[in-house]
């Protein structure tokens, strides 16, 4: 099961960490919505990302499949 849900899991999980789980309420709290104008710009970047990230993957289970059939 751990292997269909891919690294996506433990890259979520890597961010809830104690000092941010205090920290994003708190700024949020006192910034509110001022600091939102950051997520336009970057979510683009983090789009091809995720794009680059997902055809390596797509590349790897390609080599692997072709590594796995070679050796039969």
């Amino acid at each position: 099961m751990l292997k269909s849900l891919g690294p996506g899991v433990i890259t979520g999980g890597a961010d809830d960490d104690p000092s941010g789980i205090a920290t994003y309420p708190v700024a949020g709290a006192q910034l509110g919505t001022k600091l939102l104008w950051p997520a336009l710009l970057t979510w683009p970047l983090m789009a091809a990302v995720q794009m680059m990230c997902a055809r390596i993957g797509k590349v790897t289970d390609l080599i692997e499949q072709y590594a796995s059939l070679r050796s039969k």
